[in-house]
């Protein structure tokens, strides 16, 4: 009898203890994956869901003696095959699985590659040496957080060395505070994005990431790019901006100011600040970049003595130079530039292509930028294809020819589109309308802006000595200059045109020796708009209001129509 009762509880729980065993190992593999990483947590429960399974059923296989008969023997076979299977289809998404994490790929499928990030920021990314952890404080029902989120996964994407953590700021206050501790500050502002790096951190609020303004425009790669070079390097790079003769300056938000490349500046992890070098007698020897935002008034000879001097010491120049309002005004910079290979002219760039409507073709001083007017060979410009820069009111700026006597080789940066040429009668400019004068007038293609630097080794020397090519120490040092004729590109007016803001922050880093900084800023959000003509509300109205309506109707009456007959 108590045999009988023994049986009976064993067939009655053997099924429910096996699903046991199988809920243990599904149990398992999730605590698994939800703390990326095996365990014991995980390991236990496995292994004795595991152990169960097929400790029972050979306990049941051997008890009811499956294999005793030909029906039996046909019923464990098809068991066995289907265990079987099962067994080589869990194996195969395992593979899967495996091969999906160690050759894992994003594919950004929106129109306008809303998730690709630029090449700058991959060029960041690519150099990166040193482990970054990127914790971000939002809370999922926040506005932008999916955006946020899914931008910083490309970031990690992108770089082994980037390490993302989701951090529920309103209901995970412990973690909070223990990443407060860890950054030895106070209290973290909630809604924000931290980078740590060794010792270093930055803090990104959400107002850097996000305009609110209207149309919304989503800054986040250029936010987090420049907090990645915050935390990864030792020493700013400290930006010069000369004062004194007349210069735009980096304090005035009107549309002539430059405060917005220079606030863009401070985002790439610069330190921006004036230099009056009559004061100051000097070129501050910490100072990375010198640049000359727009003279209009003569430098003196000492203090151009003292921008050559720094220059001797590999100093790094930008000069922005304006048009003379007269040819009895210069600046004093054209025979500093001449011993760098660089020509200034006293000249104003006009463009005659405009096609006005009632007006015909017309002459402006507005001059496009596009892809066939850029040096595709120059760190600086080979990556603004497909990007307008805009420059305004520009005089020309050339290289001269090749001189085996000069240590200094000028390249030209960008022409002006063609039909353009360089107006030499300045004085007359604003009362009459200018014409192409072949004799006097610079012709085209017009040069606006020159880079330069010292000349490379020799082939016969790096042929002779291939170590030399791929040796920075061998390589010649010396000055770099970059000269555009006009500053209005760079001014809060044309500054928000992606052409102009990362011209003006790619020379920056070009003279910096930065290169592997150059690239295209964000792009902007996927913003549509739907135009819909008078006709087409019309349609639409008649359709919705009185067409769908109506369908109904008439199927209605014919079906009732049909049934009366």
């Amino acid at each position: 009898m108590s045999t009988l009762k023994k049986n009976d509880w064993f067939d009655k729980f053997c099924v429910y203890i096996i699903l046991a065993g199988i809920i243990a190992v599904i149990a398992g593999f999730g605590i698994s994956r939800i703390f990326n990483a095996w365990g014991l947590s995980s390991i236990v429960p496995m292994g004795i869901g595991g152990g169960v399974i097929i400790g029972f059923n050979i306990f049941m296989a051997v008890k009811y003696k499956w294999f005793s008969t030909e029906a039996s023997k046909r019923k464990a076979l098809v068991g066995t095959n289907v265990a079987v299977m099962s067994i080589i289809a869990a194996g195969i998404f395992a593979i899967t699985g495996f091969l999906n994490v160690r050759h894992y790929h994003r594919f950004d499928l929106t129109l306008t590659g809303k998730y690709t990030l630029s090449q700058k920021t991959k060029n960041i990314l690519k150099h990166l040496d040193k482990p970054i952890v990127i914790t971000t404080l939002f809370n999922p029902s926040e506005m932008f957080y999916e955006q946020i989120t899914d931008i910083l996964k490309e970031y990690a994407y992108h770089s082994d060395n980037i390490k993302l953590d989701h951090v529920d700021s309103l209901r995970n206050r412990t973690k909070v505070e223990e990443l407060a501790k860890r950054l030895k500050i106070d209290g973290l502002q909630l809604n924000t994005v931290v980078f740590e790096c060794g010792e270093q951190s930055k803090h990104v609020p959400q107002n850097e990431v996000m305009e609110r303004q209207y149309p919304f425009k989503f800054k986040g790669e250029e936010a987090f790019t420049a907090a990645i070079l915050n935390v990864t390097q030792e020493k700013q790079s400290a930006i010069y901006f000369v004062t004194g003769h007349g210069e735009r300056s980096f304090e005035d938000y009107d549309r002539a100011g430059i405060s917005g490349i220079a606030n863009a500046l401070k985002r790439d992890n610069c330190r921006i600040a004036p230099l009056d070098i009559l004061t100051r007698k000097k070129i501050p020897d910490d100072c990375d970049v010198l640049v000359v935002a727009g003279p209009t008034k003569a430098y003196l000879t000492e203090e151009l003595n003292s921008i050559r001097e720094y220059l001797e010491k590999r100093g790094k120049l930008l000069l922005l130079l304006e048009p003379a309002a007269t040819p009895n005004t210069p600046t004093g910079f054209k025979t500093l530039l001449a011993e760098y290979g660089i020509m200034a002219h006293d000249d104003v760039v006009v463009y005659s292509k405009v096609n006005m409507p009632l007006f015909g073709i017309q002459t402006v001083a507005e001059i496009y930028i596009g892809n066939d007017e850029y040096a595709a060979e120059h760190p600086i410009t080979k990556d603004l294809k497909g990007f307008n820069t805009i420059f305004f009111g520009a005089c020309s700026v050339d290289a001269t020819p090749p001189n085996d006597q000069m240590p200094y080789q000028a390249t030209v940066l960008m022409h002006a589109p063609e039909r353009s040429w360089g107006e030499r009668d300045v004085e007359n400019l604003r009362s009459k309308k200018p014409e192409n004068n072949s004799d006097i007038d610079l012709q085209g293609p017009v040069s606006l802006g020159v880079a330069s630097q010292v000349k490379e080794l020799p082939k016969a020397v790096t042929q002779s000595h291939p170590e030399y090519a791929n040796d920075p120490k061998a390589k010649p040092q010396g000055a770099r200059l970059v000269v555009f004729g006009d500053v209005d590109f760079a001014t809060n007016e044309y500054i928000e045109n992606p052409g102009n803001s990362d011209l003006f922050r790619n020379s920056i880093n070009w003279l910096g020796k930065k290169e592997t900084q150059l690239g295209i800023s964000a792009k902007p959000p996927d913003f549509r708009k739907a135009t819909i003509s008078p006709a087409q509300m019309k349609v639409i109205f008649w359709v919705s209001i009185a067409g769908i309506p109506v369908i109904p109707i008439i199927v209605g009456s014919f079906v009732w129509w049909r049934r009366r007959r």
